[in-house]
């Protein structure tokens, strides 16, 4: 991690999801605008609050994404898809209902844009080797 500055879009780090997106957008990032272009059709509120903090976000999107970052966001969404709810555990993340609506989305966001379950293990793969 960089700096312990707490910014408007800091939750998105959060979000074993965005991980995922975020390096798939840095390996291909003509997929961004469709992916902004999505975003302000499903989640508007979203999409206001990346305009008012596009340094934020675009500083955000291009932090390198390690491969244990990677790993670990993928094995993260691998295990919240496979187990709804997730159950309590030492890696159990806390997010608020507000920030849970908000990874539905992206989930949603992303998914018409091929970054499904096949792409990202497609990417981790090629990424790996």
């Amino acid at each position: 991690g960089g700096g312990n500055e707490t910014g408007a879009l800091d939750f998105l780090r959060r979000i074993p999801y965005f991980t995922i997106m975020r390096h798939s957008v840095q390996m291909q990032p003509s997929l961004l605008p469709q992916l902004l272009q999505q975003l302000g059709r499903s989640d508007q509120q979203l999409l206001s609050l990346i305009n008012a903090n596009q340094q934020e976000f675009v500083a955000l999107m291009n932090e390198p994404v390690s491969q244990d970052d990677f790993n670990a966001a993928f094995q993260a969404e691998q295990q919240a898809q496979q187990q709804h709810p997730p159950a309590p555990g030492p890696h159990q993340l806390q997010v608020t209902a507000a920030e849970m609506e908000q990874i539905r989305r992206l989930e949603e966001i992303a998914l018409p844009l091929g970054l499904d379950r096949q792409v990202m293990i497609y990417v981790r793969n090629s990424a790996a080797s």
